[in-house]
Order: C-alpha cells, then sequence, then structure tokens
C-alpha cells in the first residue's frame, strides 16, 4: 500500500505485492494480476499488473487484490479499494476499530464532524 501514490507505476505495485506473497512460499499459487482500475466499469484501466505501463494519477481509484489458489484446498482474495493520494493514513486494526477507550480519537471524530456540518 506504500507504493499507491501519484507517480507510482503500477507495475511495481504489482511486484511488490505478489514479491511478498512469494517470500511467504505462494509464488507457484498467483494466477492473475493485483489489481486494476475503478471507474465507470468494475475492471478497467489502469492495470496493476506485471508488465503495465500505467502510471497511477491523483485520484485515480484501484483494487489491490492479490489471491492466492492452492489446487484442491482453494483460494482467497483480500480486496481493498483505495484512492490514489498523497493522504496517510492507518491500517493497523487496533486504529481502525472503534472502542470507548479511545477519548481522544473520539474528541478528534466529534471535532470534525462538527467543522464539515455533520452531526
Amino acid at each position: 500500500m506504500a507504493l499507491v501514490k501519484p507517480g507510482a507505476r503500477c507495475s511495481d505495485v504489482d511486484v511488490a505485492a505478489n514479491g511478498y506473497l512469494k517470500e511467504q512460499g505462494y509464488g507457484d499459487y498467483l494466477l492473475h494480476r493485483t489489481g486494476h482500475g475503478l471507474g465507470l466499469g468494475n475492471h478497467e484501466g489502469p492495470w496493476v499488473a506485471e508488465g503495465s505501463e500505467d502510471v497511477l494519477r491523483k485520484n485515480m481509484v484501484i483494487s489491490v487484490e492479490p489471491g492466492i489458489y492452492i489446487p484442491a484446498i482453494g483460494g482467497i482474495r483480500h480486496s481493498d479499494t483505495v484512492l490514489v493520494t498523497l493522504t496517510v493514513y492507518p491500517t493497523d486494526l487496533d486504529a481502525l476499530t472503534i472502542t470507548a477507550s479511545k477519548p481522544l480519537q473520539r474528541l478528534k471524530g466529534k471535532i470534525i464532524r462538527k467543522a464539515v456540518g455533520i452531526k
């Protein structure tokens, strides 16, 4: 995900995602590209794939959905829909989990909602 930003080559994103899966021992079970663009259609450019010449631009929306398919067992894909931007956002489970024990985060959320006119 750190590579998904304006100016990044889609092929580099694919190499990073599939490279990680290969390092984990799943290289023989990768059957398709890492992702694709989303727009008027569900599957369109830019293609997040090996050999792709597409370059990410600000405000593109892409999927990042690597998959592992093991014969006689099954397959798994995890898909994230990503807005290409320079914004840094949390991805760890603790930061994404809303609990009552995070009063500072709740206060920040309340301030932001008030600032943008959401009650």
